[in-house]
């Protein structure tokens, strides 16, 4: 546990000895029984598990994998015991990919990190099976003639393994539990739904025909795995693209560099702070990364004058959103990006360029990317003078909120600012 701090490795032993006391209270209250199902049952599962874990598709934030179906189904068929035993088998047996060159796996895996992980396993079947029995030990028949028992073994299973690892995520990342919590279900909730009647089909199946079945039925599943794949390689390499391009933007102005990543940063946090979900911050991400892209057709004489630019000058530096536009027209898929390239310098009040255009004429997106880049802007050092204090700066904000900015998005910002402590994102 080198490495780890006070806190982490605290959370670990809870974690440890909590899934030792809960299985053994599970065994001995009889929740558990010590059944097993048969070797090549066992063997079977234990060998899907191990596929369905090594095939997890990671995007960002994502993991996408078939596991979850395989543990509603082993639960079904053979009980927690046997469950518990064939996950965490087919758990210690896989072999991830995690980058181009590298593969992770039980031998060059942390044993403390190791044995965390079967018990984020672990831990959740058993509470999921306490669940599980109460409800069919009690009077609700028509939950349990409608099977509703097993998707709320399912919704537990799913509600505890996030609490797990959100609570890891907290103190690995120093952010709120609550925030990582609702950050995990968002993300994962869809596919756990998806996967509890997956689950169940498999189990039918299976005692009806045996491996062939689940076999025939897993190959249909592995092909929209091997497309979700191909889908999420795709965005990793636009996604990469975009970035670079980002990066020769700034590598061209040498007085912001690294302008368009901060102004991105802002501009995800305001977006998270107006409750958008996962793809338009990152639609936004993107269109803010972008949103400098026509100074590529910027002269460096301009670009980097050291002094104040005459009005002839400024008036070529005001023709960069419609170079901007030109340069990314034809690339396909990205309409969500043309409004902010082109309108990032247009005023709430309608005295920006180069339209005119104010008020709800443009999506609110322009106007999140048009405050981070006021911002960075302000709090950037230029040749000719020093960057503004956190105070001015909010100063000009609440100034110019209503004219300038979006009253909404200036009022978001001022409020993630008070949340920070009087910090600047």
């Amino acid at each position: 546990m080198k490495g780890l701090s006070l806190k982490q490795k605290g959370f670990f032993f809870i974690i440890y000895i909590a899934t030792i006391i809960l299985l053994v209270h599970s065994i001995i209250s009889k929740n558990i029984t010590l059944e097993l199902c048969s070797i090549g049952d066992i063997v079977f599962f234990t060998i899907l598990t191990a596929l369905t874990e090594s095939f997890t598709v990671v995007f960002k934030n994502m993991s996408i994998s078939t596991t979850f179906a395989i543990t509603i189904t082993t639960y079904i068929l053979f009980g927690p015991f046997s469950s518990i035993l064939i996950l965490v088998l087919g758990f210690l047996f896989r072999i991830l990919k995690v980058n181009n060159n590298q593969y992770k796996h039980l031998f060059n895996t942390p044993i403390y990190g190791t044995v965390f992980n079967c018990c984020a396993i672990i831990l959740p079947i058993i509470i999921g099976n306490y669940v599980f029995n109460a409800i069919n030990n009690s009077n609700l028949i028509i939950l349990q003639q409608i099977n509703i028992s097993i998707v709320i073994f399912g919704v537990i299973y799913f509600l505890i393994n996030a609490l797990v690892m959100s609570i890891l995520m907290s103190l690995m990342t120093q952010k709120h539990i609550f925030y990582c919590l609702s950050s995990s279900i968002k993300i994962g909730i869809i596919h756990f739904i998806v996967m509890i009647p997956i689950g169940l089909i498999l189990a039918m199946i299976f005692n009806q025909n045996k491996y062939w079945g689940i076999v025939c039925i897993i190959i249909p599943i592995s092909l929209i795995r091997y497309t979700l794949l191909l889908y999420t390689g795709s965005k990793s390499q636009f996604i990469d693209t975009v970035e670079a391009l980002m990066n020769a933007i700034d590598a061209r102005d040498q007085y912001t560099e690294g302008h368009s990543r901060r102004v991105a940063e802002i501009s995800v946090a305001i977006g998270k702070e107006l409750k958008y979900n996962q793809w338009s911050i990152e639609e936004l991400n993107i269109a803010a990364m972008l949103h400098d892209v026509g100074k590529i057709g910027v002269s460096d004489a301009i670009l980097n004058k050291p002094g104040k630019l005459t009005d002839e000058e400024f008036d070529v530096i005001k023709e960069h959103p419609e170079i901007g536009i030109k340069i990314i027209k034809d690339i396909k898929n990205i309409d969500y990006v043309y409004p902010v390239v082109r309108n990032h310098h247009e005023r709430y009040d309608g005295k920006g360029y180069p339209d005119g255009k104010k008020g709800d004429e443009l999506p609110l997106n322009v106007y999140i990317v048009q405050l981070a880049d006021t911002v960075d802007a302000m709090a950037s050092d230029r040749p000719y003078r020093k960057g503004l204090s956190e105070s001015v700066i909010l100063e000009e904000i609440n100034k110019y909120s209503g004219t300038q900015f979006h009253p909404k998005v200036a009022e978001t910002y001022l409020r993630i600012v008070e949340k920070n402590d009087g910090k600047l994102p």
